[in-house]
């Protein structure tokens, strides 16, 4: 791409120092493992901070057209046509012909089975999925500062942590469903519900005179392929480290899974993995551009440790479940992103961080087991849904979470 370095001042304090020691060690062992090397390129910075800038042209095209119609008529005629297709709607706007165009495209390289075992490695792994999706990939999302400012300007998960972890745990329930991605199917829905909210905040950040541009675009492309990471690559690797064994089938299905995901939410297909080999250089790629934490870091980071609290019933019994619960997770943060990553989101030096290395190789023996005795891993599968589906309602009915994902009204900040 080669564009003049001006043209991105504005991001210098958003681009982390891609050639700092601390990457050598991960540098090389992707070597080892992919006979390659990940460092960026010049060119491949030069698109990671084009992308930093970058929105989301055909939801952004739809929020926009919701301005020329009555409050909420526009929103109404977008969940009209993803419910019963766009030919349910009379005589449609070009804005909104055009985004239904693209996700109502299956692309040529859908595989439908892979979609199937993805769906069944994520019900698989149970209680664990929750905890690297909340303790790592999320945590760790928040030590990049700002692709975690749309989260303190909407005050989702900080003033709302509980809410805001139930309506996440029900996109990932419907994207990971079998046959969920299907047009007709909650899964779909959910992945084009959650891009139309991500554009209709990313417009009032937009208009919004303290968002600053050296955070990059409001929930832009690349910050958006990395949240995709989050619940790909970065949950395999979290999953792992404690023990867990996936195999190349599985690992490349729950790629392509996301890669699925991420089309249907609006990101670019350049920048969206195609195999493992490509996302763990893309996750390479997010850690090496990836800003300094700050203040609003460690205040999301707080939020989230203190959520096993506000899930727990008040009496004392429950209470100090929580507590327990609270530490084992914290703990769970500092072993796998290190102790000055939690000391920089604020989170308590606990013994605990020393549990999960220690369980790993039980955990690795009871996975072999199962590898070895198949029926083992359909058990597993369906014990896993089961769980879901009895734990789920309950949470959204003690937070009074949002399953339809509705914007925000207005910014709290």
């Amino acid at each position: 791409m080669n564009k003049n370095n001006n043209q991105y001042a504005e991001l210098s304090s958003r681009v982390g120092n891609h050639n700092r020691s601390s990457l050598k060690a991960g540098r090389n062992i992707f070597k080892l493992f992919y006979g390659s090397d990940p460092h960026p390129s010049e060119g491949q910075l030069d698109s990671i901070k084009h992308h930093m800038m970058m929105g989301d042209p055909l939801a952004d095209a739809v929020v926009k057209m919701y301005g020329k119609f009555p409050a909420g008529k526009g929103r109404e005629l977008a969940i009209k046509a993803l419910e019963n297709g766009i030919d349910s709607v009379d005589e449609p706007p070009q804005a909104l012909r055009d985004f239904f165009l693209q996700v109502d495209n299956e692309p040529i390289w859908l595989d439908h089975d892979k979609l199937k075992l993805a769906c069944d490695v994520s019900r698989r792994v149970g209680p664990s999925g929750e905890l690297v999706l909340r303790n790592l990939a999320l945590m760790g999302g928040y030590l990049g500062a700002a692709a975690a400012k749309p989260l303190v300007f909407t005050g989702q998960l900080d003033r709302l942590t509980p809410r805001r972890l139930v309506e996440t745990s029900k996109f990932w329930m419907d994207v990971t469903t079998i046959d969920g991605l299907v047009r007709e199917k909650d899964g779909f829905k959910s992945a084009v519900r959650v891009r139309l909210m991500h554009a209709q905040v990313r417009a009032m950040l937009v208009k919004s005179d303290k968002w600053s541009n050296a955070w990059g675009h409001p929930l832009n492309q690349w910050d958006s392929m990395a949240t995709i990471l989050e619940f790909s690559t970065i949950w395999l690797t979290g999953l792992r480290s404690i023990g867990f064994i996936f195999t190349k089938k599985e690992r490349e299905a729950v790629v392509h899974l996301w890669r699925y995901i991420g089309y249907l939410m609006g990101v670019e297909e350049c920048i969206l993995p195609a195999n493992e080999t490509d996302s763990m250089r893309a996750m390479y790629h997010v850690i090496a551009t990836m800003c300094k934490s700050d203040e609003d870091s460690k205040a999301l980071g707080q939020a989230l440790a203190k959520a096993p609290y506000q899930f727990a019933e008040g009496n004392w019994r429950s209470q100090q479940l929580a507590s327990l619960e609270s530490k084992f997770r914290i703990g769970y943060t500092r072993y796998i992103l290190g102790d000055e990553a939690g000391d920089q989101l604020g989170l308590p030096k606990t013994k605990t961080k020393y549990f999960w290395p220690a369980q790993a190789p039980l955990r690795m023996g009871a996975e072999l087991v199962r590898m070895a005795i198949p029926p083992l891993n359909k058990l597993m599968v369906n014990v896993g849904e089961k769980a879901v589906k009895k734990q789920f309602p309950q949470q959204v009915s003690r937070t009074s979470a949002d399953t339809t994902f509705t914007p925000v009204k207005q910014l709290v900040r």
